[in-house]
């Protein structure tokens, strides 16, 4: 049999190669983007399970140490500290650092130290009861660059005194002094913020590339349907043509995987420096193993071998009214599209520990994905209408090729669609982003502090005199207190330096060294929430050139594999005597008037989707930016798809060869 198929292959010509290099690098693309996907979940789950750790559980038995931090700031970049006191001669070791650090201690991570030895004294290592003890190992960061001070204090160390105020949500820049009796297991708010944040990233990929899979699959089984059904007519057997059938779909599907495997792997140095989460990736972090990266290959190729299978029952088991072409290509909604969408909903708010991101979610997935299943209702009702109202031969070809087949029509255009619901999402959410982060940034610039309303003149006096001993040019400001703190008890401390980094450093060095930054107090810049809202911004700017190269690859693919499924037609039309220049008008037009409708219905509902994380304008220049860069992918991609269908058309509609 592999003898068989080889010989077919080679006796098909180059319309026969055609088909079978396009899915090949659907599934490239496909497996490629999947990996990178599965990366960016992977590294998140690797620092959430090295880092939760440093988020202390209250002790449900006897404590054995007492848990305190702070995130501080050097040269405008975070530094988290977590102090350390024990309550027991033997407490338990620290994941990742082998031991217990022991009163006055200091470990740093390897950026710290080189830091605290580069800069001067009284800009770093002044902050610390003293030099660097031992280097963190990569067990205990999130990133390579991380800054991270790890502090063995005694029991009776003021800064182990429970005298900070709490805060119900921000639990990454402060930690009250807590007492636990084991190393939590549980990633805190944030990075389970972070980890919903890339499903929904995930969702919003997936929706492409669903559509270039199920496009792949289609182009696989277009020549193998009358090819099949000639061999049943000839007398082979239903086993026979379903082993023929397997070997070569799963070979070509399982080389354009193995492909997209190869590329992912180089392409992984280059992934590992997008900065998330205030810093690049460990590329193991990024890195899927080898059994994930087998499994995401054999699943790519099993379900591109099922879906053209799925193709090609009609081929084995009625092989006559193939052969006539009988029976249509009907536009319906999936069961299986149904079920999916509510189980999606229902598994997100399950695992997901943020409402808002919940929300958007939700709404990606019933308007993106339910645009996916109803798409090709659109197209079918754009071909009747076409049709009806046509006063050019071009335009009446067009509506009745859509009408006829308005699933492999949406096949073409769905990548491009689902691109513009992406865009509409990104344009909407992007720009409260973008305003947010400049807002929060700011507050780095201007280090804060919440101290107690009754010794509040008191610290800003000494606050004064420690500045003005050191020489350092700050104001000392007071405003209220943040609002989930009660303004009786609480206020803002805030210092406005003149100078660039070493006046900021300085100060705040000065200020923890004389006890002002200090156990009464908890810093109230929220670093967390504005690494949140510029890594939405990034990911978001990751997402978009990937449903772009997904969606460019569909609409090229799937111009050509239309003119492969309608060869017959083309060439019945050609012998009629109708003109080459209206079969590539009618052709121009089933590409550009689907993409204008459905890309505009697309990027509505992105756009009500992206409403959902914050209402703004869309007259900025972020939104103006992102829908002029998708007018410009669309008529690029409407572009190379004529260009490249074109001569394809041309030759089927005149060479007889390629009529089987």
């Amino acid at each position: 049999m592999r003898g068989l198929w080889l010989r077919l292959l080679r006796g098909g010509g180059r319309s026969a190669r055609l088909e079978v290099g396009l899915p090949l690098v659907a599934g490239a693309v496909i497996t490629l983007v999947l990996l990178l996907l599965l990366g960016l979940q992977q590294g998140l789950d690797n620092r959430a399970e090295r880092t939760a750790w440093r988020t202390p559980e209250a002790a449900t038995n006897e404590p054995t140490a007492i848990q305190s931090g702070f995130t501080d700031y050097v040269e405008e970049r975070p530094l988290a500290v977590v102090e350390l006191a024990a309550l027991r001669p033997n407490p338990p070791a620290v994941p990742g650092m082998g031991r217990f650090p022991a009163p006055g201690e200091v470990w740093a991570s390897p950026r710290l130290a080189e830091l605290m030895a580069d800069l001067p004294a009284d800009r770093l290592a002044d902050r610390f009861p003293g030099p660097v003890t031992a280097e963190l190992s990569r067990q205990t960061l999130e990133h390579p660059d991380e800054l991270v001070a790890v502090i063995g204090r005694s029991p009776t160390d003021p800064s182990m005194r429970d005298r900070r105020p709490r805060h119900q949500w921000n639990a990454v820049s402060s930690v009250t002094p807590t007492r636990i009796d084991g190393w939590s297991a549980t990633p805190d708010l944030y990075q389970t913020t972070y980890r919903d944040i890339a499903l929904l990233a995930v969702v919003l990929t997936a929706l492409p590339l669903a559509g270039l899979g199920g496009l792949a699959s289609r182009l696989m089984a277009g020549r193998r349907q009358r090819r099949l059904a000639t061999l049943r007519l000839l007398g082979a057997r239903t086993s026979q043509v379903v082993r023929l059938t397997i070997a070569e779909l799963a070979t070509f599907a399982g080389i354009g995987a193995v492909c997209g495997a190869v590329l992912h792997r180089v392409l992984v140095p280059l992934t590992a420096r997008v900065p998330i989460k205030g810093g690049e990736w460990f590329p193991a972090d990024v890195r899927p193993g080898v059994p994930l990266t087998l499994a995401t290959v054999a699943a790519v190729v099993a379900v591109l071998t099922l879906g053209a299978l799925t193709g090609l029952r009609a081929a084995v088991r009625d092989p006559l009214a193939t052969y006539r072409r009988a029976g249509g290509d009907p536009a319906r909604v999936r069961l299986w599209a149904v079920v999916f969408i509510g189980a999606a909903i229902a598994l997100f708010w399950l695992r997901s520990s943020n409402p808002f991101v919940g929300v958007a979610f939700t709404a990606v997935v019933i308007l993106g994905w339910g645009l996916l299943s109803t798409g090709p209702w659109i197209v079918a009702g754009l071909g009747r209408l076409l049709a009806w109202r046509a006063r050019r031969p071009a335009t009446f070809l067009a509506g009745r090729r859509l009408s006829d087949s308005p699933r492999s029509a949406w096949r073409t255009v769905g990548g491009l669609t689902l691109a513009c619901f992406i865009a509409g999402f990104v344009a909407i959410s992007l720009p409260v982003g973008l305003g947010n982060v400049g807002a929060y940034a700011s507050r780095t610039e201007r280090p804060e502090a919440v101290v107690p309303a009754a010794s509040l003149d008191a610290t800003v006096r000494k606050a004064e005199a420690v500045l003005r001993a050191e020489g350092i040019h700050a104001d000392v400001e007071t405003t209220a207190a943040p609002s989930w703190l009660d303004g009786d008890k609480w206020a803002t401390l805030t210092l406005s330096t003149q100078g660039p980094y070493t006046d900021q450093d300085r100060a705040r060095t000065a200020m923890i060294e004389n006890g002002l930054w200090g156990p009464e107090m908890t810093l109230a810049e929220d670093l967390p929430n504005m690494w949140l809202l510029r890594d939405g911004v990034v990911i978001g700017f990751l997402v978009l050139p990937t449903a772009a190269l997904v969606a460019l690859v569909s609409m090229i693919i799937g111009a050509i594999a239309r003119i492969f499924d309608q060869r017959d037609t083309f060439i019945a039309l050609r012998l009629a005597g109708t003109p080459q220049t209206v079969l590539l008008a009618a052709q121009r037009r089933e590409m550009i008037l689907p993409s204008a409708l459905l890309g505009g219905v697309a990027a509505t509902a992105g756009l009500a989707s992206g409403s959902t994380l914050g209402s703004t304008g869309l007259l900025n220049p972020y939104s103006a930016g992102v829908f002029a860069g998708l007018l410009t992918l669309g008529a690029i991609a409407l572009l190379l798809a004529d260009r490249t269908a074109r001569p394809v058309l041309e030759r089927v509609g005149t060479d007889l060869s390629e009529r089987e």
